[in-house]
């Protein structure tokens, strides 16, 4: 039986995994519970989030879990990304950016001399992770 999330909890598990936590939909209640990834904030201080931790892993089977796009897969939305720049000259530098060693820091620092394109790209991204998320609902 396929659980339904409704759209505003989705993008808001999006928006969570985005920010490099993990995300967890709570099957008979609705809420959510989060906590950052150790792999991507190996640094974090779990004892912020200990309750929350605990609460989880306590209750794992009530859960929904939800995990951020790999470094991969997020490359490829940014590759995408660039791929339907209309303005050649613009997307050619942006597959320069990209192409190279640092390629999200590349991208980032020339995004920021493209205020529209900026815009665009965080829209992208926020429906390519809602997307994501969906996915990972459907293998539920």
């Amino acid at each position: 039986m396929a659980i339904e999330i409704p759209p505003q909890i989705i993008k808001e598990i999006a928006e969570w995994l985005e920010m490099g936590m993990l995300c967890f939909y709570d099957k008979t209640t609705g809420e959510l519970e989060f906590y950052p990834d150790e792999l991507r904030d190996p640094g974090f201080d779990d004892e912020l989030w200990k309750d929350t931790i605990k609460k989880v892993k306590k209750n794992r089977k009530n859960y929904i879990p939800f995990e951020g796009m790999s470094s991969l897969e997020g490359f490829r939305v940014m590759a995408d990304f660039v791929d339907n720049i209309n303005d050649m000259r613009t997307r050619s530098k942006f597959l320069d950016a990209i192409s190279r060693k640092k390629s999200y820091s590349n991208f980032n620092n020339l995004l920021s001399y493209y205020p529209n394109l900026r815009e665009q790209w965080f829209a992208h991204k926020r429906e390519r992770y809602i997307e994501f998320v969906n996915k990972q609902l459907l293998t539920q």
